[in-house]
């Protein structure tokens, strides 16, 4: 069990469940399902909610594109599997439903649930719905292709695709703070990063540190950009990957110096 450790957001996600609980979710999820007011597909994703999703069909589509921005960002495959979407229209109903068929797990605002079916993605309605579910729904393309994300690059990737897309590389929240952190020398290193091994144990600044390697590889190193997509692929041919920071040291030179530089001077 993975927990986010940004209370601000309060998502959660789950990489195993127990066989007896995920079946026990299954067979309730689904129950459920057969009585949702209203369902939508949009690419591999499967909405079920208890409220009109009229509104909503813009970042319904908008999720579709999320598959396709990671395809053409990270070289991953297209999912073939459904990713089912259970939406909520207010946090009583949400919670009384996650105790129902969670009972052991923390309430949190967003999950991911991922077992031995396909993931499943649980939000309610609020004034940053739309940012929670790009951040589950890129887990749930990942985990729906590969067998393992070491956990600093799983949130960084979602914390960079939570924004919406035109506020992907300029305007995501992160940035300024990250710039003082440069400043006052703070920056993690991507093996400091590798060191985490449980969503618990990541505070704000995790997230914020994991976000900006996955920025600089994406945005500041051509090099580095090529070597994440060439451990992604070995972790999807179950090649063991080793660690993305020795692979990097090796291939890329002087990266925390270059990773410094790339935010010091970016610039729209």
């Amino acid at each position: 069990m993975r927990q986010s450790g940004r209370d601000w957001r309060k998502s959660l996600f789950i990489g195993v469940l127990a066989v007896a609980t995920l079946l026990r979710l299954l067979v309730g999820a689904h129950c459920w399902a057969a009585r949702w007011p209203d369902e939508r597909q949009s690419g591999p994703f499967y909405c079920h909610a208890d409220f009109p999703l009229d509104p909503y069909l813009g970042l319904i589509d908008e999720l579709k594109q999320l598959q396709t921005d990671l395809i053409r960002t990270l070289a991953v495959e297209e999912t073939r599997e459904i990713i089912h979407i259970y939406m909520f229209g207010s946090k009583v109903t949400y919670q009384r439903y996650m105790q129902r068929y969670f009972p052991h797990v923390p309430q949190r605002r967003a999950l991911f649930i991922k077992g031995r079916g396909p993931g499943m993605v649980f939000a309610y309605r609020h004034q940053d719905l739309a940012e929670d579910l790009r951040h589950e729904c890129t887990h749930a393309l990942l985990h729906a292709h590969l067998s393992m994300v070491p956990l600093w690059l799983d949130e960084g990737l979602a914390e960079y695709f939570e924004v919406k897309p035109e506020n992907r590389a300029h305007d995501n929240p992160h940035l300024a703070t990250l710039k003082w952190n440069l400043r006052l020398g703070t920056m993690a290193s991507i093996a400091d990063l590798e060191q985490l091994s449980e969503v618990r144990d990541m505070d704000r600044t995790d997230y914020r540190h994991a976000w900006a390697w996955v920025h600089f590889l994406l945005h500041g190193s051509p090099d580095g950009h090529q070597e994440l997509i060439r451990f992604l692929a070995d972790i999807r041919a179950q090649t063991p990957p080793g660690k993305l920071s020795q692979r990097l040291d090796a291939n890329t030179a002087q990266i925390d110096r270059r990773m410094r530089n790339h935010f010091r001077t970016w610039r729209r």
